[in-house]
């Protein structure tokens, strides 16, 4: 994005795909699901998200996100500030 501070990513996962859980200390994340279903675990709770749902995942949380659908699943994720690289 050329910020030092935001990170603005679109993501595409294909059916069955995820991200094992995991926990950023500092950052924050905003999930904004453009395409498709899936599920995101959120400090333990199971949520199904869909077109148009927004996800705020504040620092320190553990969470995940899966395709459980038949399509592609396409979301906006903001993380910041930008992890050290």
């Amino acid at each position: 994005t050329g910020s030092r501070l935001v990170d603005y990513r679109i993501s595409t996962y294909q059916p069955m795909a995820y991200v094992e859980p995991h926990v950023h200390q500092v950052q924050e994340q905003i999930y904004h699901v453009l395409e498709g279903e899936g599920a995101m675990e959120i400090d333990g709770k199971r949520t199904i998200v869909r077109k148009h749902d927004v996800i705020f995942i504040p620092p320190g949380v553990k969470h995940s996100i899966r395709n459980e659908g038949l399509t592609d699943l396409t979301f906006i994720v903001v993380t910041t500030p930008i992890e050290d690289r």
